[in-house]
């Protein structure tokens, strides 16, 4: 028997083309201001201009983060001071209030993995202080906290479709402000789409995933930078656009809760906080495990036909990682599962033996044998 190939990035099910568009599409997707890009990086660029900030303009921003958003940041050229957060990589009040100047003008939160932070908390904050609120739920389409979706309490925020859905491309941006420009022209998006709809069906076919996987020559490294920003006017594939109201289902994220339950039902000790518990809204993208054999545990992994994810190994190159420990232990040590909407109960089983195989026996791989500065 084949091992087939389960990823962290949900594929295009065929179903798909025999469903009909939804009615109604999810926060914030009709609501009045929001526009739709290609990237969410593309998003987060064109809020910050519609939210009036620019050169001279601060912002406090985590030293966990992907690095996309920072870069997008700087070519808005606005500057930032990085916050380590807390353990659980909530902002620490105390930390921020130290980090505060003349020039601050917004405090950028992350809701890592589709958990959501206390964006109610922060709101008030930001209040308090005469600060714009700035929600990357880019991992966290269909999120909530208390009933309230996340992206509903910043002046700007931001999703990125494709993390949840499986789409070609495509972010949203819901901004307090109208935007100054409309997204240029889409392309296409076919391609991506046979790709997407190939994961799919690799997801199912052990005999396919071994195709896939002779027919793929190996990858050049790419000389494009990981974190640039591209053409900020992009829009989303047309492709995207005829998909979008197929693909959304409201309860994809409890299945995503599922999934994650059970996969924390069998390796809770390999799990770093706060992702050791489901909060009820989160949506989450990814299962995080820790190890210290990050990359031999990602081979091993793929060889058992399971596509982790290698999380946020390396952070913008404007970051001096030095002063910000707790977030350089994550980047060497996260590495991402599936757990999509699209998986069925026998692949979430699969993800775990996969992971006991590759953990187990293995130093450092046990919730709190790392050491946190």
């Amino acid at each position: 028997m084949r091992t087939p190939r389960l990823g962290v990035w949900p594929p295009l099910p065929l179903r798909i083309y025999t469903q009909r568009p939804a009615a109604r599409l999810p926060f914030p997707l009709q609501e009045p201001n929001c526009w739709l890009f290609a990237r969410a990086r593309h998003a987060l660029w064109q809020g910050i201009r519609a939210l009036g900030l620019g050169a001279g303009d601060e912002l406090l921003v985590p030293a966990y983060h992907h690095g996309s958003e920072i870069e997008a940041l700087r070519q808005a050229g606005l500057t930032y001071r990085f916050y380590e957060a807390t353990e659980t990589l909530a902002p620490d009040a105390q930390e921020l209030e130290k980090l505060l100047s003349p020039r601050t003008r917004a405090l950028y939160i992350i809701h890592y993995l589709g958990f959501p932070q206390d964006a109610g908390r922060w709101r008030t904050w930001c209040d308090r202080q005469g600060l714009l609120l700035i929600e990357d739920a880019a991992q966290a389409w269909l999120a909530a906290v208390d009933g309230h979706y996340l992206g509903s309490f910043g002046d700007l925020a931001f999703f990125c479709l494709y993390k949840t859905f499986g789409l070609p491309d495509g972010s949203a941006l819901v901004s307090r402000r109208p935007l100054p420009v409309a997204p240029a022209q889409p392309g296409s998006g076919i391609l991506q789409v046979g790709v997407r709809h190939a994961e799919w069906l690799m997801a199912r076919s052990g005999w396919l995933a071994q195709l896939g996987t002779r027919r793929r020559q190996p990858v050049a490294e790419s000389s494009e930078d990981p974190f640039s920003l591209g053409d900020p006017s992009s829009a989303p594939s047309s492709a995207t656009s005829f998909l979008l109201a197929r693909v959304v289902d409201p309860g994809a994220a409890a299945r995503r809760r599922l999934h994650y339950q059970l996969l924390l039902e069998q390796l809770a000790e390999y799990v770093p906080p706060p992702f050791d518990h489901v909060p009820a809204g989160a949506s989450p993208f990814a299962f995080p495990i820790e190890t210290d054999q990050k990359a031999a545990a990602l081979a091993q992994l793929t060889r058992d036909g399971v596509a982790a994810l290698n999380f946020w190994s390396v952070g913008h190159s404007s970051l001096p990682a030095a002063q910000y420990p707790n977030a350089t232990v994550r980047r060497s040590r996260t590495i991402g599962l599936p757990v999509h909407q699209e998986l069925r109960i026998d692949d979430v089983e699969h993800i775990a033996k996969a992971v006991r195989d590759a953990l187990e026996d293995r130093p450092g791989t046990k919730r709190g044998q790392a050491e946190r500065p």
